[in-house]
């Protein structure tokens, strides 16, 4: 390289650094990768908003036979109300959260309710029928209309209170308290308990 080239390099250099401009850019620098714990965090959103999305109303029926005070025998009929994943299939299992109502007539009485519950199961073959539950729970208002001549305190009354239920691996547990509607007195109060299948 000549002086007069060396200089004109020299010169050149001097004023890209005092105007400010770039220097020549090297292609061989390497372009800075894509934050991967950002892209992670987009595609689990995006995930989440499509799920929120394909989201369906369905009912799925539940039943309950039991032995206990007052009602001694008696078989509950009912449904639970969810909102589930459109692609999300109960035959082989699924977790379940919703309000409910149930009618159980008995030997001595019988019981509607309305509640709240969760439970884990399977409908199997019946597609909307939750036959068998391996773990659920439910607090309902119940209203219990007893009859007949088996020994209960009050005899032939209709009762209101809350009952609480709860089931592991299809056996159910339940127990309520409950006072009666057409009396003020202090014995008018009645403890229900009962185990049994179901929900």
């Amino acid at each position: 390289m000549n002086r007069h080239s060396l200089i004109f390099c020299v010169f050149t250099f001097v004023c890209l650094l005092l105007s400010g401009g770039p220097l020549p850019a090297d292609d061989n620098t390497p372009s800075p990768e894509p934050d991967q714990a950002a892209l992670a965090r987009e595609k689990a959103l995006q995930q989440v908003q499509d799920e929120l999305q394909d989201v369906e109303r369905r009912w799925y029926g539940l039943t309950r036979l039991r032995v206990g005070y007052p009602q001694k025998f008696s078989a509950g009929f009912g449904a639970i109300f969810v909102e589930l994943p459109s692609d999300t299939d109960c035959s082989t299992g699924c977790s379940l959260r919703g309000w409910h109502f149930e009618v159980e007539p008995g030997l001595y009485g019988v019981q509607g309710s309305v509640g709240w519950g969760k439970l884990t199961g399977q409908t199997g073959g019946t597609k909307r029928l939750m036959h068998t539950v391996y773990l659920g729970w439910a607090v309902r208002g119940v209203v219990l209309r007893t009859y007949g001549d088996y020994r209960i305190t009050p005899i032939a009354s209709t009762l209101a209170g809350v009952e609480g239920s709860f089931t592991i691996v299809r056996i159910n547990f339940s127990a309520g308290l409950l006072r009666a509607l057409s009396s003020d007195g202090a014995d008018d109060w009645v403890v229900t308990a009962g185990i049994g299948f179901g929900f």
